[in-house]
């Protein structure tokens, strides 16, 4: 099974791992028996910052079935906040992969960035790598590297490269479909749950700009501004989401977002013609997560604030966008509502009364 969406990458790769089968055979038994004692573990999931938190689920279970491995996490630079605090990981490994770098730095930076990403495993002198998106970069820069047990999906190719190749099955939730890969090295941890941890000084951050705007009644954050455009939602409907929310549930509306969301919540606070407090640009994520805690809902786009509001535990409604599949991707929780358009759909056809509708079942769950 390939994930990809152009019939010419599915041909390229489906031949090349034909050939790569037959080339590879007399090797493929090496590596398939994992350490029994493993020294050193990487961890690898090197691209967004939601796929980051959905993988913290897997660390405790790593670290209950190996605890005296050193275990490392290689992440992007953009992810440090989330997992220096975790007690279950020894090191991060920053790496920006180029290939998920927008401003596409082409074959050369590819090239560049696989054995920049070769030479930072190989130094590490890992006993098993785990690669938990199924990336063919990933997996070919564990295979150069020489590490001996190499475990992921070989969804976009060169599934010969790895020891344990796991099979991808159907739909199923990104946290789910990361303890299949463990299993794979006989690790079990029942029900994952995301584990999400930060520096005391976050916490004092997040409860200065709660005090400073005096939030310590009930305050609803709001995230309107995704990373990508097919997962945003209209900001007049926002705006009229942030008036129900502040006339009728007599909430006070807090948008959140980075700085270069001003611009955008600025459409949603005018319209709206209430008091909305706007913290873009003022929290790290440890800051906003804090914050999250002691709110008493979320309402946002498929982002990073909402897999940590839901990680949070509190009421969280979130709009995900039929791009990609809620059951797969979206946050989980019994304090969760995912509103979708359906497959293939974006949010444009979602109103705020679905919305508002939605707020009110979770209030008075």
């Amino acid at each position: 099974m390939y994930v990809y969406r152009k019939k010419i990458y599915i041909l390229f790769f489906a031949l090349f791992d034909v050939i790569g089968n037959i080339l590879f055979f007399p090797l493929r038994s090496a590596g398939r028996n994992k350490p029994s004692v493993p020294d050193r573990i990487l961890l690898i999931r090197a691209d967004h910052i939601g796929d980051v938190i959905n993988a913290t689920a897997i660390l405790g279970p790593v670290r209950k079935a190996f605890p005296g491995a050193v275990i490392d996490f290689l992440a992007p630079s953009w992810a440090k906040d989330i997992l220096e605090n975790n007690p279950d990981i020894d090191n991060i490994i920053q790496f920006d992969p180029p290939w998920f770098d927008r401003r596409c730095p082409g074959f050369a930076g590819h090239i560049k960035g696989l054995f920049t990403m070769r030479g930072i495993i190989k130094r590490g002198d890992y006993d098993i790598a785990v690669d938990l998106r199924g990336d063919f970069r990933h997996i070919l820069a564990m295979f150069l590297s020489g590490t001996k047990c190499r475990v992921g999906y070989g969804i976009t190719g060169g599934g010969f490269l790895l020891t344990h190749n796991v099979p991808y099955e159907g739909v199923m939730h990104e946290t789910d479909r990361n303890m299949e890969l463990l299993r794979a090295l006989g690790v079990e941890g029942g029900t994952p749950e995301v584990s999400l941890c930060f520096p005391e000084n976050d916490a004092k951050t997040g409860e200065a700009l709660i005090r400073e705007h005096g939030l310590h009644g009930k305050y609803a954050v709001l995230h309107a501004v995704p990373g990508h455009g097919t997962k945003k939602w209209d900001p007049g409907k926002f705006a009229a989401v942030a008036r129900y929310l502040s006339n009728e549930k007599r909430f006070i509306p807090v948008a959140a977002g980075t700085a270069g969301d001003t611009e955008e919540v600025k459409k949603i606070k005018d319209p709206a013609d209430i008091r909305l407090i706007d913290i873009t640009g003022k929290t790290s994520l440890g800051a906003l997560y804090h914050i999250l805690k002691h709110a008493s809902l979320f309402v946002g786009v498929d982002s990073a604030p909402a897999h940590m509001a839901a990680a949070a535990g509190i009421p969280a409604v979130i709009l995900f966008s039929g791009i990609n599949d809620p059951g797969q991707w979206a946050p989980g929780g019994e304090n969760v509502r995912v509103i979708s358009p359906g497959k293939g759909k974006d949010l444009l056809d979602i109103g705020p009364e679905e919305v508002c509708e939605a707020i009110d079942e979770m209030m008075d769950h």
